[in-house]
C-alpha cells in the first residue's frame, strides 16, 4: 500500500508543470494544469531546440475572462494536454508582467490577420521562435468560426517542418520591417488643433456621449485632449461633450453604483452593461479627469464620484499603501459557478424584499430601486439589474438605500483579486492622488513604492508580496513613475520629488535608440508607439517626461531627442491627430511651448494652475526668488513683482 502511495505521489509530482513558483497570479492559475506549461525564458527555448519542437505560446492576463474560458476548455483537458505535451512546448506569459513581449506579437497578429488581436493570444512558433500561426480564444473542437484547437494543434504538428520555417522567416521579417521602417520625418502642421477637434467631434457619440459604437471604452486620453482644446481653444462645444460623457458614464452601468469605482469598459453604446473587471489603471485614468473637472465646473457629482472611486480602491486593492492590479468580472454564485458580474448585480425581488423589511412602502421601495434601474426583468441576462441611475432627482432615501444594497452584497464572495503589485500602474493611481486632493495618501504610497520598487538606484516593473522584486523595470515603469514624482512636486513643491524626477527621467535615456524607444533592455526587442490602448501611450508620458526636464535644466540635447521621435511620427499625426491624443499633446507642447513659472514656493504653494490660466502647459518650480519669472523650453521672458501680473501677461 505504502509503495502504491510513493508511486501515485511520484506520478503528481511528474505531472506537475513549471509555474509553481512564479510571481505572477495569472500564471499560478495554470500551475494544476495538465498541460507542461513553462514560464518565458532559457529553459523553455532550449527544451525546444533540444527536442525539436514547436513553441505554444498563450499570453493572457488574471482578469480576463475568455483567457478562463480557454483554460477551463482546453488547458484543464488532458486530451488537449496529451497533444501539447508530447508536439510542443508550451509557454505562458502574463501580459502584465511582460507588455512588451505582448505588443511584439500583438503586431504580429495585426500584420498576418489585418485586425487587431486580443486575449487569449494564441500563437505557434518554430523551435528556434519563427511565428507561423496566430489566433486569440480558440475552442477546444470547432466553433465560432473556427476549426478548434485540436484540429490547428495537430494540423501544425504534422505540417511540413521546411514548409512552417519558410513561413516563420517570412512573417518575422514582416514584423522586423514595420519595426525598423523609416518615416519620413515632417514639420507639425500649423491645423494640428483644428484638425484635432474635427477629428473628434466627428467621432463622438452625441447621443449617448463618448467615443465609438460599442464595445465602448472610457477612452481617458481623448478625455484628457478635450480638456486641453477646450483650455487652448474656448470651444464650449468641447466642455459640453466632456461634461456630457462624466455624466453619462457617472450615471451608467460602467460605474459601480453601489460601492463606487468604474468598470474597464461598458459592452453597448448606452454605458448601460459593463465587462465587470475593475482595473487600476481604468480607475486611475478617470479619477484624473473628473478631478480636473470638478475643478473647473464645481459639479458635485464629479466630487462624489472621486471620492467613492478612492475609498472603494483603498478597499479592495490597497495593501501596506500599494495597490494591486485588478479584480475579476467573474465571481462564485451559490453553486460555486464563476459567472461574470454575480457579485455587482441585483435581483429585483430580493432588493425589494429588504426595503419593505426596512421601513419602505412598496410605493416609495418601487421608485427607489427604479432610480438605481433596478427593475423587475433586469437589464443583465433577462434576470439581473446591473445598477445604473434612471433619474435627475435623487430621491431622499438615496443613501439609506445604497447602504442596504451594500448587505445583499455583503453575502456573496468579491471576484478574484490580482495582488501583482506593478510600479507603473501605482504611479498612475499616485499622480491621481496628488491630482485629487489626497495629498498625504499620495505621499504615503510613493514613498512605499520607492522603498519597495527602487532598490539601490535599480527600479523594478512588478512583484507579487512579499516576495522582493527581481523583473527589471520597462520603459513604462520610468514614464509614468516620473510623470507621478513631477506632480508629487508641482503639489508639494518638495526638492525630493524634483530629484527623484530627474534621476528617473535620466535613467530612462538608455531606452533610447536613433530616434525610438525600446520597451525594455531585457534583450527582447521592440520598440514602444504612439497609440493611446489600456491606458495611455507609454512613449507621450516619456518623452513629456522629458521636455519637462529640458525646460527645467535648460538642456537642449532632451528635446531634440523627443523632437527626432515625434517628427519622424508627424506625418501620421497631421493626417490623424486625434487618433493619438498623448502625442497630440507632446506635439503642441513642442509646437506651442509649455512654461514653467519660477518663484519662492511661500508664492507659488497656494496656486492651482489649473484654474489660474487658460493655457494647459503651465508648471511651477520653486526657487529662491520673489519675483515671478516666466520661462520656457528655450529662454526665460517675463519678470513680474506680481502673480496677477504674470498672469495677464501670459494671456
Amino acid at each position: 500500500m505504502k509503495i502504491l502511495f510513493i508511486i501515485l505521489f511520484l506520478g503528481e509530482i511528474l505531472m506537475a508543470n513549471h509555474l509553481s513558483n512564479s510571481h505572477s497570479p495569472y500564471l499560478l492559475q495554470h500551475k494544476d494544469n495538465p498541460v507542461d506549461w513553462y514560464e518565458w525564458g532559457d529553459e523553455a527555448f532550449e527544451k525546444a531546440k533540444k527536442e525539436n519542437k514547436l513553441i505554444f505560446l498563450s499570453i493572457g492576463y488574471s482578469t480576463c475572462h475568455w483567457c478562463h474560458q480557454m483554460a477551463k476548455e482546453s488547458f484543464m483537458d488532458k486530451e488537449v494536454a496529451k497533444i501539447l505535451n508530447k508536439y510542443y512546448v508550451s509557454i505562458k506569459v502574463d501580459k502584465e508582467q511582460m507588455p512588451h513581449i505582448d505588443n511584439y506579437y500583438q503586431l504580429g497578429y495585426r500584420i498576418t490577420n489585418k485586425k487587431g488581436g486580443g486575449w487569449p493570444l494564441t500563437v505557434i512558433m518554430t523551435p528556434d521562435r519563427k511565428p507561423v500561426f496566430f489566433g486569440t480564444y480558440l475552442p477546444k473542437n470547432a466553433g465560432y468560426g473556427s476549426r478548434g484547437l485540436i484540429y490547428t494543434l495537430k494540423t501544425l504538428a504534422t505540417y511540413d517542418r521546411n514548409e512552417l520555417e519558410k513561413s516563420g522567416t517570412s512573417i518575422e521579417k514582416a514584423i522586423e520591417n514595420y519595426q525598423s521602417q523609416k518615416l519620413s520625418p515632417s514639420k507639425l502642421d500649423d491645423k494640428l488643433v483644428k484638425d484635432a477637434i474635427k477629428g473628434f467631434k466627428e467621432n463622438f457619440d452625441y447621443h449617448y456621449f463618448g467615443f465609438s459604437d460599442q464595445p465602448k471604452f472610457p477612452q481617458s486620453s481623448s478625455l484628457e485632449a478635450l480638456l486641453y482644446l477646450y483650455k487652448l481653444t474656448s470651444d464650449k462645444k468641447l466642455l459640453s461633450m466632456l461634461e456630457g460623457t462624466l455624466n453619462a458614464m457617472a450615471k451608467g452601468g460602467i460605474y459601480d453604483q453601489i460601492d463606487g469605482g468604474f468598470y474597464r469598459y461598458s459592452v453597448d453604446r448606452t454605458w448601460e452593461i459593463p465587462h465587470f473587471e475593475k482595473m487600476l489603471y481604468t480607475n486611475a485614468e478617470l479619477l484624473s479627469i473628473y478631478a480636473k473637472m470638478y475643478k473647473i465646473t464645481k459639479n458635485p457629482l464629479y466630487k462624489r464620484v472621486v471620492d467613492e472611486t478612492i475609498k472603494e480602491i483603498d478597499r479592495r486593492f490597497l495593501k501596506d499603501e500599494v495597490y494591486f492590479s485588478a479584480s475579476n468580472a467573474d465571481s462564485p454564485n451559490k453553486k460555486g459557478e464563476e459567472v461574470e458580474g454575480y457579485f455587482f448585480v441585483v435581483d429585483f425581488d430580493e432588493a425589494y424584499e429588504l426595503l419593505i423589511k426596512n421601513g419602505f412602502d412598496k410605493k416609495e421601495a418601487e421608485k427607489a430601486l427604479k432610480y438605481f434601474g433596478i427593475e423587475d426583468d433586469g437589464n443583465f441576462d433577462g434576470e439581473w439589474s446591473n445598477p445604473r441611475i434612471t433619474a435627475d432627482k435623487q430621491p431622499k432615501s438615496y443613501e439609506k438605500v445604497k447602504k442596504l444594497l451594500k448587505t445583499l452584497r455583503e453575502k456573496k464572495e468579491y471576484p478574484f483579486i490580482d495582488r501583482k503589485i506593478n510600479t507603473a500602474w501605482n504611479s498612475m493611481m499616485i499622480k491621481a492622488l496628488f491630482e485629487c486632493g489626497y495629498t498625504k495618501e499620495a505621499e504615503n504610497s510613493l514613498e512605499k513604492l520607492l522603498e519597495l520598487m527602487y532598490k539601490n538606484k535599480t527600479l523594478y516593473h512588478q512583484t507579487l508580496l512579499p516576495f522582493k522584486p527581481s523583473q527589471k523595470a520597462l520603459l513604462e515603469d520610468f514614464a509614468f513613475l516620473g510623470d507621478a514624482l513631477f506632480e508629487a512636486y508641482q503639489v508639494t513643491l518638495d526638492e525630493k520629488y524634483l530629484k527623484l524626477f530627474k534621476e528617473i527621467v535620466t535613467k530612462s535615456l538608455k531606452f533610447y535608440e536613433d530616434g525610438k524607444w525600446r520597451e525594455s533592455d531585457d534583450g527582447f526587442k521592440t520598440f514602444a508607439s504612439f497609440e493611446d490602448n489600456n491606458y495611455k501611450s507609454e512613449l507621450s508620458v516619456e518623452l513629456e517626461n522629458l521636455l519637462k526636464l529640458s525646460a527645467l535644466d535648460a538642456n537642449l540635447s532632451l528635446s531634440q531627442k523627443v523632437k527626432k521621435t515625434l517628427f519622424a511620427f508627424s506625418k501620421t499625426l497631421n493626417s490623424y491627430p486625434s487618433f493619438y491624443p498623448s502625442a497630440l499633446k507632446v506635439a503642441l507642447m513642442i509646437k506651442d511651448d509649455l512654461f514653467f513659472v519660477k518663484s519662492s514656493r511661500k508664492n507659488l504653494m497656494d496656486k492651482d494652475f489649473l484654474t489660474e490660466f487658460e493655457y494647459p502647459f503651465v508648471y511651477k518650480e520653486a526657487v529662491k526668488e520673489e519675483d515671478f519669472l516666466l520661462c520656457g523650453l528655450t529662454n526665460c521672458f517675463k519678470s513680474t513683482k506680481t502673480f496677477d501680473e504674470l498672469k495677464k501677461q501670459l494671456k
